[in-house]
């Protein structure tokens, strides 16, 4: 794989989200970007996000998932983009104060965080383009929509977990497989020198965030957030 694009992959449903002084944006995106000044940010829109997998997926797999939430398409979104472009692919509601440049040292072509000791962080996507894994995780995942399955968690964290452990480990393994199986993946993981990996307890414990100190009430500023720019959850729960 070459090298990863210093190019960092944000969905939400309008461009001008950097100009909002939410604590939410400025302790994170914000500040994500301010401290990566040598990393190019695209803000892809819903109807950016809908548009590319017309283009993209074959007919038949995009009528499957046109008239699903945007957090459904979302998920195959950032699998195609990572694997065909490659770069950094994550959530807005993450926290940041660590340089990307300190993720990518030592001719590091994938950075896979995983969340504790259960599965890969689903919200925090970094590759060179032509991963195999993620070419593993597209298909299965529309293998999935083919055959009907319609959950986001199954689709989503669940998928990518099966298409890692795949092609890393040679068999599929779930999320949450006991600490001794966990340490199995994590030994094959250490193995590639390419990949770095981080144990994380999110939200204030990342691979890029971390602060003892300073711990603002995450689940409360992303509602807060979320309520001014009246958008409700997907879960439907606030």
């Amino acid at each position: 794989m070459n090298n990863i694009p210093k190019i960092i992959h944000i969905a939400w449903k309008h461009k001008h989200i950097l100009d909002s002084q939410s604590p939410l944006i400025l302790n994170g995106l914000r500040k994500l970007i301010d401290i990566n000044p040598d990393w190019q940010v695209i803000i892809h829109t819903d109807e950016e996000i809908d548009d590319y997998l017309k283009v993209t997926l074959q007919e038949i797999d995009y009528k499957l998932i046109q008239n699903k939430h945007i957090v459904a398409k979302t998920d195959i979104w950032r699998l195609l983009k990572l694997y065909l472009e490659g770069g950094l692919y994550i959530d807005i509601d993450r926290l940041c104060n660590i340089k990307l440049s300190e993720l990518t040292t030592d001719n590091v072509k994938w950075v896979l965080p995983t969340y504790m000791d259960m599965d890969f962080s689903h919200d925090f996507m970094m590759s060179a383009p032509n991963n195999p894994a993620f070419l593993k995780a597209i298909d299965l995942y529309l293998t999935r929509r083919r055959e009907g399955h319609d959950n986001i968690y199954f689709l989503g964290p669940q998928t990518y977990m099966h298409a890692i452990t795949m092609v890393l480990c040679g068999e599929m393994i779930d999320t949450n497989p006991g600490k001794e199986k966990f340490d199995e993946i994590l030994a094959t993981i250490n193995q590639a020198p390419f990949i770095k990996t981080y144990r994380e307890t999110p939200p204030y414990n990342t691979i890029i965030f971390n602060d003892t100190a300073t711990q603002p009430d995450l689940e409360t500023l992303k509602r807060e957030f979320y309520a001014e720019e009246g958008i409700k959850h997907w879960t439907g729960s606030w």
